[in-house]
Parts: C-alpha cells; sequence; structure tokens
C-alpha cells in the first residue's frame, strides 16, 4: 500500500485511453452550467439592487449538491455494464440538467426570487449526481501515477468552461436581460448533450461489486488520512470559499457592470486560473501533494491580508480585481494539490460514494462560508471577512507542511516501483 491508501502497485498501471479527453469535457460541460447558476444569477439580482442577505440563499439553495453523498451508494451500486457503470448516470443526469435548464429560462430573477432559489435547488441536486459520477470514474480509471494529471485537467477545463461562460454567453448576451442569456445556457446544455453521448468512457467495464451500505456510508472519514487530509483541505481552502461568495458583490458595488464582472470572474480570473494548476501539478509532482497545500496555502492568507489592508481603505475597483484574479490563481493550484491526495483515498467497490461523502462533508463547511460571508458583507464590510479567511488558510497551510512527510512525491514512487 502507498501512503495514501492505494496497491503500490497501481503507480506503474496504464490509465484508461482517452480518459484525460474525456474528463476535460466532462468538466467542461458540467462546470460551465455551474459557475453561471452560481455567479451568473449573482450578478444579475445585484445590479438589480437585491439585498446581499437574499444573494446569500442562492448559495444556500446548492445544499443540494454537498447532499449528494446520501445517494452516492446508489451510483456504486447501480450502472449499466453495456452503457458504462458511471457513464449510465452522467448521461441521465446531464438529460435532466437539460430540462431544467428549459424551465430556467420562465423564472425571472428579479419577480420570482424564490421560484428561482427552488429551481437552482432541484439543479444543483441533480449537477451533484453528475460530480460523483465524474468523480468516481475518474477515482476508478486514473492510475496513480496519472491522479495530478487528472485533476490538474479537470482544473483546466473548469477554467476553461469559465471563459466559455463568460466571455461565450455572458458577456455578450448579460446585458441584453435574462430571458435571452438563460435561452442561450439551455441551448448550450443541449450541444453538451449531444456531445457527452459519444463519449466511451467506461462502457463495458463493471466495477468491483459495491461494499457500501448504511453503516459503513461515512468509513472514509474514520480513517486518520482522510480526517486530516478534511482538515488540511478546509483550512488552506477557508480564503477561497470565503471571497467566493464576495467577488460578484464586490465587482459589482465597485462599479462594475455585469458583463465586465462576467468578464473578470469567469474570462480572466479562469486564464489565471489554468495556469495556477498547471503550476501546482509540478509543485505536486516534485514535492507532494501535502507540500504544495502547504505552500499555496501560506502565500493565499497571506495574500488576503494584504488585500484586507487595501479594502479597509476604500472599495477600489483595481484592488477587488486584483484579489480575485489571486485568489483564483492560488485556488486552482489547491485542487491538484489536494484532489489527487483525495482520490488515492478511495476504495474499491465505493468509488462514488468515498469522494461524495468527503466531498460533501467539505462542501458543506464551504457553503456556510460563502453563505455566511455574503448575508453578513453589508453589516460588517469586506475588509475584516477577508482578513479572517486569510487567518485560516494560513493555519491550514501550517497544519498541511506538518503531514508533508507522509506522502511520497509522485516521481519518487515511480522510480521505485
Amino acid at each position: 500500500m502507498d501512503q495514501s491508501g492505494s496497491p503500490r502497485n497501481a503507480v506503474s498501471e496504464g490509465s484508461a485511453p482517452g480518459i484525460f479527453l474525456s474528463i476535460a469535457l466532462l468538466t467542461l460541460s458540467l462546470s460551465a452550467l455551474v459557475q453561471f447558476l452560481w455567479q451568473g444569477t449573482v450578478l444579475f439580482m445585484r445590479e438589480a439592487g437585491q439585498p446581499s442577505q437574499l444573494i446569500g440563499l442562492v448559495y444556500l439553495a446548492g445544499f443540494p449538491w454537498l447532499l449528494r453523498f446520501l445517494w452516492a451508494p446508489l451510483i456504486d451500486r447501480y450502472g449499466s455494464r453495456r452503457w458504462g457503470h458511471f457513464r449510465s448516470w452522467i448521461i441521465a443526469t446531464q438529460i435532466a440538467i437539460t430540462f431544467g435548464l428549459l424551465f430556467l429560462t420562465a423564472v425571472d430573477p428579479l419577480a420570482s426570487p424564490y421560484a428561482l432559489l427552488a429551481l437552482l435547488a432541484v439543479l444543483s441536486a441533480i449537477m451533484g449526481t453528475q460530480q460523483s459520477a465524474i468523480l468516481g470514474l475518474m477515482a476508478a480509471r486514473l492510475a496513480e501515477k496519472d491522479r495530478s494529471k487528472g485533476m490538474t485537467v479537470k482544473a483546466t477545463a473548469f477554467a476553461a468552461a469559465g471563459v466559455l461562460m463568460g466571455a461565450g454567453i455572458l458577456y455578450w448576451l448579460g446585458d441584453y436581460g435574462w430571458t435571452i442569456t438563460t435561452a442561450a445556457i439551455f441551448v448550450f446544455g443541449l450541444f453538451g448533450l449531444a456531445v457527452l453521448l459519444p463519449l466511451k468512457l467506461d462502457a463495458g467495464n463493471a466495477p468491483p461489486p459495491s461494499s457500501v451500505n448504511l453503516r459503513n456510508q461515512f468509513a472514509v472519514l474514520w480513517r486518520p488520512g482522510p480526517r486530516r487530509l478534511l482538515l488540511i483541505s478546509l483550512g488552506v481552502n477557508g480564503a477561497v470559499a470565503t471571497t467566493y461568495g464576495l467577488q460578484s458583490i464586490m465587482l459589482i458595488d465597485a462599479g462594475l457592470a455585469v458583463s465586465q464582472a462576467a468578464l473578470i470572474t469567469m474570462v480572466v480570473a479562469a486564464a489565471v486560473g489554468a495556469f495556477g494548476a498547471l503550476s501546482a501539478r509540478y509543485l505536486v509532482e516534485r514535492f507532494g501533494g501535502y507540500m504544495a497545500a502547504g505552500v499555496l496555502g501560506l502565500v493565499l492568507g497571506a495574500s488576503c491580508l494584504g488585500f484586507a489592508t487595501l479594502l479597509a481603505r476604500a472599495l477600489d475597483k483595481n484592488a477587488v480585481v486584483a484579489l480575485v484574479l489571486v485568489i483564483s490563481f492560488l485556488s486552482f493550484g489547491l485542487i491538484p494539490a489536494t484532489k489527487s491526495i483525495l482520490l488515492g483515498y478511495c476504495s474499491e467497490g465505493r468509488k462514488a460514494t468515498d469522494v461524495s461523502v468527503f466531498s460533501g462533508v467539505e462542501a458543506l463547511a464551504f457553503m456556510v462560508m460563502v453563505t455566511g460571508s455574503s448575508a453578513v458583507a453589508d453589516l460588517i464590510g469586506f475588509a475584516p471577512i477577508v482578513a479572517a479567511a486569510g487567518c485560516v488558510s494560513i493555519m491550514g497551510g501550517m497544519f498541511a507542511l506538518r503531514q508533508r512527510r507522509e506522502t511520497v512525491p509522485l516521481r519518487a514512487a515511480a522510480s521505485a516501483a
């Protein structure tokens, strides 16, 4: 066994052919829609003058996304071998998402905000199910030596989704209003379905029999390694979750239009984030995931403290834009650093469950941070929130550095195999 709980001989095994292209396409399709639901809707609501307390409920509507661990065992237990165990779930959820986007065009976020929140909650549950299936597929089909590469591809595709959604739809159509924008989003969902249908994924490859039941569904969190990783992830990503809930509000309050804010949060920030993910992959393979997470967490925390000082003086447009870009660079770098370790902790026959349980608990904490920071921003201001988030990230980074000897850098492990 390696130090993340995976068989040592997995280092030398190859990944499934075409898996990286599949990961990129799956992530691109899902992430573009997710970013619109939790960023685009916020931009429209804030431009109309909705208070931050109501906007915070948009992120709360994403609560079913993290509850996906409740039905993740069904993903491990049931699936078509002919069509692909995880593939059958991915295609079915994509069909459901597309129908949900059709209803989205009929809901006015200004006149019927609570109806919009209800629809967002339903879409969150469906999208969360697809995310569990995608991560289960990655855990099952990626060799150990390819985990950081797979997560880097996923992070880069997430960034590309931001560019596509921000520059391709919101930037050009955002100023024309909600109906036209959401109609374009629906067309994008149809296009995504057409792209995913031909992907082979795991067709013809049945995973090992599932061992998941109600008694051991949360078993991954009872093990020391995953528990430590969870604490580290919550710490180093504290500033990421907090500023994610504030960035759209700060950009609009600083004087930017919806189209301009979308260009920054979904295009420029995504491009910077892709570079951050690619840079972090070298750190992960050279020094190990914990070391990379520790360094990035410390830099992230220090950056937030610096920006908090600037925001305490005035809500300067340039400072807000710079904060968004720095956070994007470092947060995307944390994806291959932490998530490549997580894939190694997933057991056979329960890939989707283990990754969903871990991510669900992690996302629950992030959701509290996002919702809380958005809800109190108008009351206490942005600077104290950003400063507190920076302190959390620094503590997480220090804890990660203490664990750096527990994982062997992938290049060294591959050489020793």
